[in-house]
């Protein structure tokens, strides 16, 4: 924890607007009075037409390096305010025109507002760099309440602003190791990623399979390895042919041809065998084979008739001779032929084993490019499946390593809170001082204490007062909070403001105390205190303070009174109506 030597403070808040009423701030107490001359209701709707006691506030972030608001460009577009205030004894300003709020003259160096509230967290926090969720703003507002969500708890600083950002910020200004919050907090982002990863792993089909265990890797593995090689070998020895349809043409035609002859060899061979078989009729009809049958039939054959027989048989053997002569002509042909067949059925072979050894041992293009689209696929596959091995691998050792560092991170917010137990024993006391000031028989404390529970929040940190549904309890542990805040000194921020609804709920004595522990500190420890209050909450006072107490404490400490008769007797001197409550504007300012 690092001691704050010197201070920030207030010094004045002024306009380039004769009508505005300047603001000057002192050590000590700074009450800004609202007086209500017609009926008011300032909490009535989103919109500020009363006094400006609020508006007071808006104008100090404004001046400080706040998001642009908008109604200030429409409402007030040629006004220009100027924030003066010291840091270590040193006097610095910022000024800022409401239509050319890009820009901020600080100390006569033009800033834009984001350099500006750099600048101050270096002055103010000796923060050149900060995690995320803590910024000049979310610091800051811890000091300067502005919106009315504000004041609905003790850690409602800015409208939206998530839990993280409550500890982180309030642990840090408390004095609470800022490193071991957003360890943690980084170390839960790295969870819900890997939950993340294990959604996305389930919606994978494929991805799916492998998680649950229904296909294993490995075999997958050794399977596509296997396949991937033999295919290799294959593309390592295939031969491409630009070519290759030309011979596997070439090919096809030859065979075709080659079937063509061999039925024609067929059909020629055929003839051959018919002719010599035919050359082998060639039965003998003699006369004398004919007598000798007539003769075994007993018949008298006459003379005549056997000369006959003589002339036919000699017709018979001329004719017989002229087709022998025909036959062996025809056998010739056919024999020619068929050796021709036989030379050209060669030939073809040849040239087809030629045709088929190539065709063989080479392959077209497209075939080779095939192959090597199949290699790619299956290398692409077993990088998935590799992959898948790796995040898979990956997932289960971030999630054992995660719950690993969970615990190491827990043990070590235990060490860390027991080695500064006496500091936030401390604070703890302090916190109970201030509550049973307010509430002597109530129970009341500041829980600070390890949360181990799978969420952002290293620690757990609560301010108690109980009875916390009773009228004003809420503004009291607000209050509470907000000094202890201011107490701890780790910045240099020396001043607290409060916009009058913090007392709005608060009995008369309850109000009367808060004042009396702000008076008392301010003058122990040189505070500044700035609050705007409404006239009839100051009343009450009356009563409940001696004549010199309430001198001291409330009437030598009004530094404005504002009232709402005429437009020159508010803060700005002129009427307006405008939306300070801009949730979208509030929002964006934790950003």
């Amino acid at each position: 924890m690092r001691k704050g030597c010197y201070a920030m403070k207030l010094i004045s808040l002024s306009a380039n607007k004769e009508s505005f009423q300047t603001v000057g701030f002192r050590d000590g107490i700074n009450i800004i009075v609202g007086k209500q001359v017609a009926p008011h209701n300032e909490n009535d709707g989103n919109t500020y037409n009363g006094v400006g006691k609020s508006l007071t506030l808006h104008l100090i972030h404004f001046c400080l390096g706040s998001r642009k608001i908008g109604s200030f460009e429409k409402v007030i577009p040629d006004w220009e305010f100027t924030l003066k205030f010291k840091i270590d004894d040193k006097e610095y300003y910022c000024k800022r025109a409401t239509d050319d709020q890009n820009k901020i003259d600080f100390s006569g160096e033009i800033l834009k507002p984001k350099d500006v509230q750099q600048r101050l967290l270096e002055l103010c926090f000796g923060l050149k760099e900060t995690p995320k969720d803590m910024t000049w703003t979310t610091l800051f507002s811890r000091f300067v309440r502005r919106y009315r969500s504000c004041y609905s708890t003790y850690d409602s600083f800015l409208p939206k602003e998530g839990e993280y950002s409550k500890i982180l910020n309030n642990c840090y200004l408390l004095g609470i190791d800022k490193d071991l919050i957003v360890a943690k907090r980084e170390l839960r982002d790295k969870q819900v990623a890997v939950v993340d990863t294990e959604k996305a792993i389930k919606k994978d089909p494929v991805f799916r399979q492998y998680y649950l265990g229904k296909n294993d890797a490995e075999l997958d593995v050794a399977d596509l390895e296997y396949r991937i090689a033999e295919l290799s070998k294959e593309i390592g020895a295939f031969k491409v042919s630009n070519n290759y349809h030309e011979l596997e043409k070439e090919a096809d035609e030859k065979s075709y041809e080659k079937k063509q002859l061999e039925n024609r060899r067929i059909l020629v061979s055929t003839y051959i065998k018919n002719i010599e078989a035919s050359a082998k009729e060639t039965e003998d009809v003699k006369a004398e084979k004919v007598l000798k049958i007539y003769e075994t039939a007993q018949i008298e054959i006459p003379e005549m008739i056997k000369k006959n027989l003589e002339e036919v048989t000699q017709f018979h053997c001329e004719l017989l001779s002229s087709r022998n002569t025909r036959l062996r002509k025809e056998l010739t042909k056919h024999k020619a032929e068929l050796h021709e067949i036989d030379e050209k059925i060669a030939i073809l072979g040849q040239r087809m084993d030629e045709l088929l050894d190539f065709l063989n041992s080479h392959g077209a293009l497209e075939e080779y490019a095939a192959m090597t689209r199949q290699l790619s696929s299956l290398r692409n596959e077993l990088n998935r499946i590799h992959e898948y091995q790796r995040i898979l691998k990956t997932y289960r050792d971030t999630k054992m390593s995660i719950k690993s560092a969970m615990i190491e991170q827990d043990i070590s917010a235990n060490v860390y809170l027991d080695e500064q137990s006496k500091y936030l024993e401390s604070i703890r006391n302090m916190y109970w001082e201030y509550a049973k000031r307010f509430y002597p028989k109530k129970k009341s404390g500041l829980v600070i204490k390890n949360n181990s529970g799978e969420n952002l929040l290293r620690y757990t940190l609560e301010a108690r007062i109980e009875d916390d549904s009773s009228d004003g309890v809420n503004e009291v542990r607000m209050f509470c909070f907000d000094w202890l805040i201011l107490n701890c000194q780790v910045s240099k921020m020396k001043f607290i403001a409060h916009d009058s609804r913090m007392y709005a709920n608060m009995d008369p004595r309850q109000r009367e105390t808060l004042f009396r522990i702000v008076y008392e500190t301010c003058k122990q420890k040189g505070f500044q205190y700035i609050c705007s209050v409404n006239e009839d909450a100051l009343e009450s006072f009356e009563s409940l303070m001696d004549a010199e107490e309430y001198k001291n404490i409330i009437k030598d400490n009004i530094i404005l009174e504002l009232n709402d008769d005429a437009p020159e007797s508010k803060l700005l001197g002129i009427q307006i109506d405008m939306d300070l409550e801009d949730k979208i504007k509030a929002s964006e300012d934790m950003n």
